[in-house]
């Protein structure tokens, strides 16, 4: 198992990454908005305002989800690299994998078909 997690820095991209995903089977990825501490800094602190970007988002996506297949993770990491290269701009965000030594569901478990329906039903089928 894998975690993998991205940064995005393009919101132009994310809907692209997130449906290319769900098509690659990745159905369990957690989006939180965050902040890069430069574009923090530059808001808060009046001495750091030159470090404000003119382009981008003040926000950042951050992705991260659990992968068990080692083809899987690879082909959702070369789909992401993809997306940011066709862009043809830089700092696109980063992405990290590492080994992951332990997962599991919290709550009371259910058998895959309701898995299913669950997801469905998150994505309004």
């Amino acid at each position: 198992m894998y975690i993998l997690i991205a940064v995005i820095n393009n919101e132009d991209i994310f809907d692209d990454l997130i449906t290319g995903w769900l098509d690659i089977g990745i159905t369990g990825a957690t989006v939180m908005e965050s902040t890069d501490s430069l574009q923090l800094i530059s808001q808060h602190i009046p001495i750091f305002a030159g470090f404000r970007t003119r382009e981008g988002m003040r926000y950042n996506k951050t992705l991260f989800t659990v992968i068990e297949d080692r083809e899987i993770l690879d082909h959702a990491v070369a789909y992401l690299e993809t997306l940011c290269r066709e862009t043809g701009k830089p700092h696109q965000g980063i992405y990290i994998v590492a080994p992951l030594m332990s997962f599991g569901h919290l709550g009371v478990e259910i058998d895959s078909e309701q898995r299913q329906r669950d997801i469905e039903k998150k994505l309004g089928n």
